[in-house]
Parts: structure tokens; C-alpha cells; sequence
């Protein structure tokens, strides 16, 4: 019984603590520093407030948000209406209906005490976790989820090699193909295959929105203890998936990333150097402003353990080429574990990367994924 009032109790003591402040600040304010009362009394009032702030936070809800200007925000607004509570209850029981101040003191305390601590624990510091998956609804060991659009060339290798390696290793897994919009005939040859390729699901967007738009609507379909996107050419061969899996296993990881650059010998098939310029250029911007402990952030080879993967795509902003930095962030910001894993990478000929502008799509979606972090956008608060 004790244990269900138990937040409430500590609720009250940081009250009364914070009252302390006020009171006691007030006083030294007024009397030694000569201020006036009206903005000796909004000092205080602040100094109470940022106390009850941060006991409130760290020790009564034990909130481990990262987001410390959107929450002192919100807890502000919950202290500001406490005290426009108190000055209205206080006119109510003194004024007119004549209660002793002290006991219209003491009713009003109780009202305004709950009002805070209600408004506080359901608004301010709660832990929303949006759209994570039921672990009833998880039935495979492995989701692999690739965005397709126009790659009725290079659809049907992909599809046959992934298969071949689900087979030789006994992995009891989907495959998810979120078509995006394609206009040409990608979405018939993964129907053709449906029947010879066990699990294989195909989500059809009706018009193209983006790579990252795909991912999460893949994202959300999956049903496998792990979630793998993979490119729809193979760039990064599927054998590498044990290398993700068990580096994951092994350091009690949420989230384990492919990378092309922890190690020389990474690339087997290299851009033009045009390209290689460009993409180094980009991780240099990325890890200044974003993730300065993430080498490569854009090789499309992600494991994610499924809820994990679900929650980080539920915040999801930017819908095209700019989601696997985005996805990142957002996994850093709601303190996710993160590790690189050096895998083989082969460059496809066919590539679609346009340099120039989709470099400046990608420097427009950095700024962008910066002032959502900075607007607390990505937290779970």
C-alpha cells in the first residue's frame, strides 16, 4: 500500500523542500539584498521551482529524459497554474466564503499539491512508448525488410541470394519488400516469387514517398525477434547478418550498424572517387552535428532488436535518404546501445545517388534532424 503512494510521499517532500526555498529565499532577498517583494517573489518562485525540477525528475519519477529544456518547459507551465490555483483558491476561502487563512492555506496546499503532482506525472515526466509491437505478435526469428523502387533488375538476385541464405542457415524468417511506388514491373516479379519463396510479403505504396518511408512501413509490418533493412541490391551481402547478430548478442546491443569504414579492406567494389569525395565529406557533417561517435551512418545494413526498431521508427520525420542519420539520432537520444560492425560493402553500378543533389537533400535533412532534436521532436516526453 505503502509503494503506491510511495511517488506522492516523495512528491511532498520535494513540496515542502521547495516551499523552504521560497520562503527562505524570499526572506534573504528582501531583507539583505534590498529587493523589492514582487520580484524578490518571482526569484524565489523560480529558485523553488528549478529545485523541485530536478529532485522531481531525477529522484520522485526517476525520468532519465535527456530533454531537460522541454521538461523544465512543461514543468514550469505546471507550476505557473499552481500558483494561479492559489491565488484563486486562497481569494475563494478568505474573501468569500470568510475560512480562517491559515485553514484556506492549508486546503489550498492540498489542491494545489495534487494538481502539481498529477499534472506533473501524467504531462511532464511520462514515459510514452509509442507503437511498440506486443511480443505475442512476434513469430519470427527474423525480419528482413528491403525498400524497392524500380529494381526489376536487380530485385529478382536479391530475392534468390536472401532466400538461399535463410535456407543453408535454418533461419526461421520473413522477408518484407515495401514497394515505393515503383512504375515498373518490381511489384510483379516479387508476386511471381511469392510462391516459390516461403514468407516473402509485399507491401505495395501507391506513390513513390521515399527509402525511408518504405523502411518504416516495413518497420511497422515485421514480425521477427530482429529487424534487418537491407538495400535491394545486395550491396552488403546477406551473409553478413551473423556478423550483426552475434556482435549484437555478444555486447548486449540494441542496435547493431553496419560499417564501411572501420576497416581498409571494406569496400570491394568502389565508388568514383567523385562520390567517395562527397559521402566522406557528408559523415564529417554528420558526426560534427549529429552522431560524433558513428562512422558510417548511411551503409544500408541496420539490425535492430523489434521493439527497439518500432519505437525509433514511431518518431520518424524525414522520409527519404536522410532517415538512416535520423534513425540514428533518434536512437541516441532515447539512450539506445549502438555499435559498428565493419561488414563487406560492393558498390552496384546502378546506382541512383544523385551527388550534387542529393548531397544538398542531405545537408537540408541534417539541419532539419538538428532542430527536431533540439526541439525534443525525438523524445519519448
Amino acid at each position: 500500500m505503502i509503494a503506491k503512494f510511495k511517488p506522492f510521499i516523495k512528491y511532498a517532500i520535494v513540496g515542502v523542500l521547495g516551499t523552504a526555498i521560497d520562503i527562505g529565499s524570499l526572506y534573504l532577498l528582501v531583507e539583505y539584498a534590498h529587493l523589492q517583494v514582487i520580484p524578490a517573489s518571482v526569484i524565489s518562485f523560480l529558485l523553488a521551482v528549478i529545485n523541485n525540477f530536478i529532485l522531481n525528475k531525477i529522484w520522485t519519477f526517476e525520468n532519465k529524459s535527456k530533454n531537460y529544456r522541454k521538461l523544465f518547459v512543461k514543468f514550469l507551465i505546471v507550476s505557473t497554474i499552481g500558483l494561479l490555483l492559489t491565488i484563486a483558491s486562497m481569494y475563494l476561502f478568505v474573501h468569500l466564503l470568510a475560512i480562517w487563512y491559515i485553514l484556506a492555506k492549508a486546503i489550498t496546499s492540498v489542491i494545489v499539491l495534487t494538481w502539481n503532482f498529477l499534472g506533473n506525472k501524467f504531462w511532464t515526466f511520462i514515459i510514452k512508448q509509442k507503437e511498440i509491437q506486443d511480443k505475442q505478435g512476434i513469430i519470427y526469428d527474423l525480419s528482413i525488410v528491403i525498400p524497392a523502387y524500380n529494381e526489376e533488375n536487380r530485385i529478382k538476385m536479391t530475392l534468390l541470394a536472401i532466400n538461399d541464405y535463410i535456407i543453408h542457415n535454418k533461419i526461421n524468417a520473413e522477408i518484407i519488400i515495401a514497394n515505393d511506388g515503383s512504375k515498373d514491373t518490381t511489384a510483379q516479379i516479387i508476386k511471381n516469387y511469392q510462391e516459390q519463396i516461403p514468407n516473402l510479403k509485399l507491401i505495395n505504396l501507391e506513390k513513390n514517398s521515399g527509402k525511408g518511408f518504405a523502411v518504416r512501413k516495413g518497420v511497422e509490418a515485421a514480425r521477427g525477434k530482429y529487424i534487418l533493412f537491407t538495400d535491394a541490391d545486395n550491396s552488403t551481402p546477406i551473409e553478413e547478418y551473423d556478423k550483426l547478430k552475434t556482435s549484437l548478442e555478444t555486447e548486449n546491443a540494441d542496435i547493431a550498424i553496419g560499417s564501411r569504414y572501420l576497416r581498409d579492406d571494406s569496400v570491394k567494389i568502389k565508388q568514383p572517387t567523385y562520390r567517395i569525395i562527397l559521402s566522406r565529406a557528408g559523415n564529417i557533417l554528420i558526426r560534427m552535428f549529429l552522431v560524433d561517435d558513428i562512422r558510417d551512418t548511411q551503409c544500408g545494413f541496420k539490425l535492430f532488436k523489434n521493439e527497439i526498431a518500432k519505437n525509433i521508427f514511431s518518431f520518424q520525420k524525414v522520409q527519404r535518404f536522410g532517415f538512416d542519420m535520423e534513425a540514428l539520432v533518434i536512437a541516441s537520444n532515447l539512450n539506445y546501445k549502438i555499435i559498428e560492425v565493419p561488414v563487406s560493402w560492393f558498390n552496384s553500378a546502378e546506382s541512383r545517388v544523385r551527388p550534387i543533389k542529393d548531397a544538398l537533400i542531405t545537408l537540408k535533412d541534417l539541419v532539419y534532424i538538428k532542430l527536431n532534436l533540439w526541439s525534443g521532436r525525438y523524445s519519448d516526453n
